[in-house]
């Protein structure tokens, strides 16, 4: 058998299990990571991590038990992430009102505010999104670097960044 079909084989295998489980493994995500759009994209990692491990699993193997193991891991990964870049964006957000020098008209107060509630409504964004619009804006890179950090297209690394602008966007108006 030749790598491609080895390759195909496991393709159609990996598409049999998200068919057969995919449903029952989304519903697990969602209740660990209770948000639909980080839910979606931990089920897509899941199925890449399980064709990527599929050679290794024994024949007669509990399939099920192997593919909620590695949904179940993938989900915490993300939560400790989450929680991580959290902690981050709350110590940049009071490191930034500590440095602020005080106007006499209250403006720069103001915009500190305005700074501050921004990333607030960052840190709220879906996983993904916060990711790739923080490495498009903060780090400065582009869609193919993002694409590769996170695992996946430079189309869905700019997907990603025009979503979270434009929940942004919604959230958060000029006074």
């Amino acid at each position: 058998m030749t790598p491609a079909d080895r390759s195909a084989r496991a393709a159609h295998r990996i598409a049999f299990l998200l068919a057969k489980h995919g449903d029952e493994l989304a519903r697990h995500i969602r209740r660990m990571v209770r948000d639909d759009d980080s839910a979606q994209d931990i089920l897509q990692d899941t199925m890449i991590r399980a064709h990527r491990a599929l050679s290794r699993l024994a024949a007669g193997s509990n399939e099920r038990a192997w593919l909620y193991r590695i949904a179940t891991n993938t989900s915490l990964n993300h939560l400790r992430s989450q929680t991580r870049e959290r902690e981050a964006l709350r110590r940049h957000a009071a490191e930034r009102e500590t440095a602020v020098a005080p106007h006499a008209d209250g403006r720069q107060e103001r915009d500190e505010a305005r700074r501050a509630e921004l990333w607030a409504h960052v840190a709220r964004l879906p996983a993904r999104q916060r990711l790739a619009l923080t490495l498009r804006l903060a780090d400065e890179l582009d869609y193919e670097e993002i694409a590769r950090r996170l695992g996946g297209t430079a189309a869905t690394a700019r997907a990603n960044v025009y979503q979270a602008t434009r929940k942004l966007r919604l959230r958060v108006r000029e006074p």
